[in-house]
């Protein structure tokens, strides 16, 4: 048993442009450099533009439901004191206002951020309760297929939002 010869690999060469290039202008009517290897794929924009389009569903515009306005989303103590530093101080460059406004709010005492975390905790408070408001009223979808589970998933689902607007007005 002696070694047995090496079976070589075939390597193939990389196609190239009659110039010795990896690119070749598209012989079509756009004239764009193509990679040599992916030219067989390339579609020129002319044929792109002249192509039917298809239609692709129905024409009306999707209904989007009505989402709250930023100002009734939870903001931080911080947020609202950079807002009204930022009013203050309408002079300069936005990212030096934005650094200024950092070092003071980090060298304010406590009694100083006070109307901010007020501020904020009004805020947030008004947040829970459309929380709670909204799951409250979110009604009950029985869509599911009569077996004997599907009267425990809709009562164990009922029991738990019961559970979370409990714990969220706590």
């Amino acid at each position: 048993m002696g070694n047995r010869p090496r079976i070589r690999k075939r390597v193939h060469a990389i196609r190239r442009a009659p110039d010795g290039s990896a690119f070749q202008k598209c012989s079509d009517s756009c004239g764009v450099m193509v990679p040599v290897a992916l030219a067989d794929m390339h579609e020129c924009e002319a044929e792109a533009k002249n192509k039917v389009k298809k239609f692709k569903g129905v024409c009306q515009k999707p209904s989007v439901l009505k989402q709250s306005s930023y100002s009734d989303q939870v903001r931080s103590p911080f947020v609202f004191f950079m807002e009204s530093f930022i009013k203050a101080c309408k002079s300069g460059k936005r990212i030096d206002n934005d650094r200024k406004g950092f070092a003071a709010w980090k060298n304010m005492s406590n009694e100083e951020k006070q109307p901010y975390v007020l501020q904020a905790e009004k805020l947030y408070a008004a947040h829970q309760r459309a929380l709670v408001e909204e799951l409250t009223s979110m009604p009950v979808v029985d869509d599911e297929a009569d077996s004997a589970m599907v009267g425990n998933t809709i009562a164990t689902t009922k029991t738990l939002n019961a559970q979370i607007v409990q714990d969220m007005t706590a």
